[in-house]
């Protein structure tokens, strides 16, 4: 214990120590052992203990297109996540597990598309399956160090060590679905979908995406995983909640704009409720909202049938509205759909031409660059 909060403390600053120490060419000792010794150990045993759990999946698409990632069991009976596939269609991909040195056809127990993550089965293999838990109601901070765990280049497993270095909703103006870590790991092609561990050996996230030329990474959060996880369970896909209400932010997110209400969508639950354009949101379901990201977050984790309050200012007074939520077109661009689980039966469809959406494609979450 001692060992790890000393790797804590001394990791939040090791990126100024690394370039204070290596351009004065000092020794850093701490006790009988260096600073780079202490967290290389500590990063060498989260790999060691957790390193069996992660797997190498490769991606067979329509066409015959393959990509390889990395993903982990969540639990012993073989359930494993994954990246659903890096974009185009993964809904109807096939996916093979590389385990204990041999490839296997996964089920498919689901792919949702806006999270990017594909929920699979292994039905063979020696059992009973090494898994990772999921981190439960943690708040992840930044400066928290991590071990990521993956395949980079199709190459053996190899573990990746970084901090938390932000939480974001958007990044280039493209909106993640609900807030996502940034990590300064190098992420390298294959390592997407592998595992975000922390000290405590729990999974904290699944790298999603790399970006800046792989200098660094976004990961889905674990309490979005276990969200996704349990909807596919319970009901074959991720029933995403809406009510229909676009919003928009006046002012800059990091200034004191206000978070509105921009566009009603016809025939949702808001339709005939009294709720306005231009209404100043305050609160949804009891969350306070200050920025887009609240509003996404309090999106992605309400449940379709639930009822919700939400408070508003409109001229000045406060006015509270509830809306019974309901489920998010299926067939969006961005939303889940539900395919067969059979391997025999998804190739079938490569056949068959794609469902076309007829559902509003409108994005329930608008943003804006206009001041008010």
């Amino acid at each position: 214990m001692k060992r790890w909060w000393l790797f804590k403390i001394l990791s939040f600053k090791l990126s100024l120590l690394f370039f204070f120490f290596l351009t004065l060419r000092v020794p850093v000792v701490l006790g009988s052992e260096s600073l780079f010794d202490t967290i290389g150990k500590e990063v060498n045993r989260i790999f060691e203990n957790n390193k069996s759990a992660v797997v190498r999946v490769r991606v067979e698409k329509r066409g015959g297109a393959k990509i390889y990632c990395s993903g982990f069991f969540i639990d012993s009976q073989g359930t494993l996540i994954t990246a659903s596939g890096g974009g185009g269609q993964a809904s109807d991909a096939l996916f093979y597990v590389d385990y204990q040195n041999q490839w296997h056809l996964a089920r498919t127990l689901g792919v949702d598309e806006r999270s990017g993550v594909a929920v699979l089965q292994l039905m063979d293999g020696q059992k009973p399956f090494p898994y990772l838990k999921l981190a439960k109601n943690i708040d992840i901070s930044t400066g928290t160090p991590i071990v990521g765990i993956g395949f980079p280049y199709n190459l053996p497993s190899s573990p990746s060590f970084g901090l938390i270095v932000g939480k974001e909703c958007e990044y280039l103006n493209h909106f993640f679905p609900t807030t996502h870590l940034r990590v300064n790991t190098r992420i390298n092609p294959g390592q997407i979908g592998g595992p975000l561990i922390n000290s405590k050996g729990l999974v904290i996230g699944m790298i999603s995406l790399s970006v800046k030329d792989e200098e660094w990474s976004y990961a889905l959060p674990s309490n979005a995983i276990k969200k996704v996880v349990d909807d596919i369970n319970h009901f074959g896909k991720v029933r995403y909640g809406w009510v229909g209400v676009a919003v928009t932010k006046l002012g800059r997110e990091d200034t004191e704009g206000k978070v509105v209400v921009a566009r009603l969508f016809p025939n949702t639950p808001v339709t005939g409720s009294g709720l306005r354009e231009g209404d100043v949101v305050v609160s949804i379901n009891g969350k306070k909202i200050e920025n887009l990201s609240d509003v996404m977050d309090a999106s992605f984790f309400v449940s379709v049938g639930q009822r919700i309050p939400v408070r508003v200012i409109r001229d000045g007074k406060p006015l509270l509205f509830e809306f019974l939520v309901g489920e998010r077109p299926i067939d969006t661009p961005s939303g889940s759909t539900i395919l067969p689980n059979s391997p025999e039966e998804l190739k079938k469809t490569w056949t068959n031409t794609l469902p076309v959406s007829t559902a509003p494609l409108s994005s329930p979450i608008e943003k804006t660059t206009s001041s008010h």
